[in-house]
């Protein structure tokens, strides 16, 4: 059912949306009741959005406020993964010990003086945001942090500001008042950064809402926005999708041209900015590689690169995968994909791979149809790899695979044979 609040923000209700585990949380739990095809056609880099009907608790079990002081404590966390703002400004330095980690007591003063915490790159640090963002990368394809605000009763969290990510806002704690003001700018710049707006630049609100435990909220990056916690402390998780545009992909095929194309690895001509015959080599220069660019520059190697800066270069979770690495890997050993693993597989000439979490494999191509059943299979067994393979050979395979950090034993009660 859809309702407006104060302003043109759109509400969705859900009442159906029971409690889940961490482990269980994804995507889909935050734009609930909306289908991701209907969210990402209608609000997606467009408008706000809240969604409403979940349990009060609902995402505590990813992190709340019995957490912020262990995750002070444990992961001592730097200027820039902690910070302690108020509607003022960002404040500096005198929270920190003489090791350069943060007091903790000094934290609790200030915070009760009217500080927001911040504790940022939570992605990376704490178990079930790192499972969670892992699940949200997956679908989105688009790299996702997170961080954790907790804001004194009756006290502003941030100055008014816009953010140039996508945000989407979990209330785990409190009551915290919004207000959104139209977008300074259509689509800003991808930059991951923190634009405060002065109050006397501000328009009339866009919108206002309340958010209470358990209720969600989608900024589109861009539209400005400032909070105020009602009489009890507030706590909310802020995800952050640091999307990939088409200038990041344009520039990932010309990327990948250079690594084969030695002419866009050449020097400019001396004295382009000030010579004229420099200019005139530049321009002719140019329009070559223009020509030359629009030929042969291929998506698929786009793809490649995005894969390397989302997929390969972030590990799974940890589970324990020392335990594996010695194991002893027969013909019949059932295998499976360590979890939460995303894979894109990838063929050239006399070239077959597979890009996954934390690695890549590459081999000639005649491993591609076992690559193939490996990456559509739930349980992988050695013995049923296609692609003509010898034994030696798909041992010697799957065995990487397990050094390199793809596979591990398949669990009991796996069914066997591909999804």
């Amino acid at each position: 059912m859809m309702a407006k609040e104060t302003g043109a923000i759109e509400v969705v209700r859900d009442e159906k949306i029971e409690p889940k585990s961490a482990g269980e949380i994804g995507f889909g739990d935050l734009i609930a009741p909306l289908t991701p095809d209907v969210f990402f056609r209608e609000y997606w880099e467009q408008k706000p959005l809240v969604t409403r009907g979940r349990a009060r608790g609902f995402f505590a079990p990813l992190f709340s406020t019995r957490d912020v002081d262990r995750a002070i404590c444990y992961f001592k966390p730097r200027p820039g993964r902690l910070d302690l703002v108020t509607e003022g400004g960002f404040v500096r330095d005198n929270f920190l010990g003489p090791d350069g980690a943060a007091n903790i007591n000094l934290v609790y003063e200030s915070y009760l003086k009217g500080s927001t915490v911040i504790l940022s790159g939570l992605e990376e640090t704490w178990e079930t945001l790192a499972v969670f963002s892992r699940k949200v990368e997956a679908l989105l394809n688009h790299p996702v942090a997170i961080a954790v605000y907790l804001t004194p009763p009756n006290h502003h969290g941030v100055q008014p500001h816009f953010d140039t990510q996508e945000n989407f806002i979990l209330q785990v704690e409190g009551v915290k008042h919004w207000k959104v003001y139209p977008p300074m700018r259509e689509l800003p710049p991808v930059e991951g950064s923190y634009m405060p707006v002065p109050r006397e630049k501000l328009p009339a609100p866009l919108c206002e809402t309340e958010l209470h435990p358990g209720d969600m909220l989608y900024l589109p990056r861009g539209f400005v926005h400032e909070a105020k916690a009602a009489d009890s402390a507030s706590l909310h998780i802020t995800v952050d999708v640091h999307v990939r545009t088409w200038h990041d992909i344009l520039s990932d095929a010309l990327a990948a041209m250079a690594d084969r194309e030695s002419r866009l690895r050449k020097s400019l001509p001396p004295g382009i900015l000030s010579d004229d015959r420099s200019r005139s080599s530049l321009e002719a220069g140019f329009r070559e590689l223009m020509g030359l660019i629009q030929r042969e520059a291929r998506l698929s190697d786009a793809l490649s690169k995005h894969a390397e800066k989302l997929i390969v270069s972030k590990p799974p979770p940890p589970d324990g995968h020392f335990a594996m690495l010695h194991a002893d890997i027969g013909l019949n050993t059932p295998l499976q994909k360590r979890a939460l693993m995303q894979t894109r597989r990838v063929q050239d000439e006399g070239l077959a791979g597979l890009q996954f979490s934390g690695n890549q494999l590459l081999g000639p191509a005649k491993i591609a149809e076992a690559l193939r059943y490996i990456d559509e299979s739930r349980v992988v067994v050695p013995a049923h790899l296609p692609g003509g393979l010898s034994d030696n050979e798909k041992l010697v395979l799957v065995r990487r695979l397990v050094r390199v950090g793809l596979l591990t034993h398949a669990r009991e009660g796996s069914a066997e044979g591909r999804e």
